[in-house]
């Protein structure tokens, strides 16, 4: 329930209030990963903050790598998943290049669309023809399905 807070404070444009959100973010979910360290969702709330600070190291990487660990296969985290990872994609180490490429690719093959779609929209060139890759091991249908997403064209 915490989450939208900080982006509404950013919104309005009130920093210290922004600043203060983001704080007490952190802090509930280092309390929470202390208390249960397999939370998936909250591993995802953790590199979604060190990215959101503009930090792309070790640990960052070690975070995502976690959130995979954590929820390999739960398409309600995946999904989420793929908005944080994707950007990150050329900077993440090979392994984890091919987990986020595997997902994105999985999501697809599942029918989730809509988070791929807006993932591959705001990704760069050189990560779309990563991604693009993916999507061409797709069955034709799955791939006229999400070019139908991507234009807007939902069936």
């Amino acid at each position: 329930m915490e989450i939208p807070l900080p982006e509404a404070a950013l919104r309005a444009g009130v920093m210290s209030d922004f600043d203060q959100r983001i704080h007490s973010l952190e802090t509930r979910a280092k309390q929470a990963l202390s208390c249960a360290p397999r939370d998936a969702f909250v591993w995802l709330v953790m590199l979604g903050l060190e990215v959101g600070h503009g930090i792309l190291d070790q640990h960052t990487f070690d975070l995502l790598a976690m959130s995979y660990e954590t929820s390999p296969y739960e398409a309600w985290i995946a999904v989420r998943r793929i908005l944080l990872a994707t950007p990150i994609l050329r900077s993440a180490p090979e392994p984890l290049q091919d987990r986020i490429l595997t997902e994105f690719q999985n999501l697809i093959r599942d029918g989730y669309f809509d988070m791929p779609a807006r993932a591959y929209r705001n990704a760069s060139g050189a990560v779309r023809e990563l991604l693009q890759a993916r999507i061409g091991q797709l069955d034709p249908q799955r791939q006229k399905s999400f070019a139908d997403e991507l234009q807007g064209r939902r069936p």
